[in-house]
């Protein structure tokens, strides 16, 4: 099963998690069940106070409150998200005593007060473990596409055609990629893992700008922008 949340909504959800930290942040996931689509965010007060850099917490007639509220504008709780400051984007074992069956838990991992990562998870039947959940990013559908210029390292060129850049039409660095992907589909193994995510050694500028010291993938485009794939290279005696 996979998530799907509208950019505005995913943008919201890193702003949440920045303003709060270093404390955990917590709120709501509510959208489309059938298509597991979260179409709002809906922040929520940490109420734990005593440990937020690493915990939260929120009572229950908070929570049904707003949970009430939501449904009432005819949407479904599709889940919970918190943040992890200074703390990778995956759950914890506390995370997952307290997790429920048949709800997504996403995570956005923040450091030194910028968002690094964002991975969802899912309450495995017997409760011993969570699964990844992919996660799909809906582009806003009032945002306004614009022409980007793609520039290709030497290395991957084989896969587009020999091309040295590729024009895209996009409103996100991450819609420029997954359309650039989408033409040259061979491209996608050698840009991201299978959990979707950016290859560690896969760089990504924004002009000069790299894209994790601004929204990464959400990072809004202008028109006429001009992104730059350059690979970093490592390695050595084991």
């Amino acid at each position: 099963m996979s998530l799907t949340l509208d950019g505005a909504e995913l943008q919201r959800l890193h702003a949440h998690a920045v303003e709060g930290y270093p404390h955990e942040v917590v709120g709501l996931l509510a959208g489309d069940r059938t298509e597991n689509h979260v179409q709002r965010v809906h922040p929520l007060v940490n109420e734990r106070a005593d440990a937020a850099h690493n915990r939260y917490k929120v009572s229950g007639l908070t929570l049904m409150r707003a949970e009430r509220a939501l449904e009432a504008e005819g949407l479904e709780i599709l889940g919970y998200y918190h943040s992890h400051p200074d703390h990778p984007a995956r759950y914890s074992d506390f995370d997952r005593e307290h997790a429920l069956p048949n709800m997504s838990y996403l995570i956005t991992a923040v450091h030194e007060g910028r968002v690094v990562d964002t991975l969802s998870w899912r309450l495995v039947e017997d409760r011993t473990s969570m699964d990844a959940e992919d996660i799909q990013i809906r582009e806003n559908p009032m945002a306004e596409a614009t022409s980007v210029t793609i520039h290709i390292p030497t290395p991957l060129r084989a896969y587009t055609e020999a091309q040295a850049s590729v024009v895209v039409e996009a409103s996100t660095v991450g819609g420029a990629l997954r359309a650039l992907t989408g033409r040259y589909p061979s491209l996608s193994k050698h840009l991201r893992s299978e959990d979707g995510r950016l290859r560690s050694f896969v760089n990504v500028y924004l002009g000069e700008e790299d894209i994790r010291f601004l929204d990464r993938e959400d990072t809004a485009v202008d028109p006429g922008a001009v992104l730059t794939i350059v690979p970093s290279i490592a390695g050595g005696a084991s």
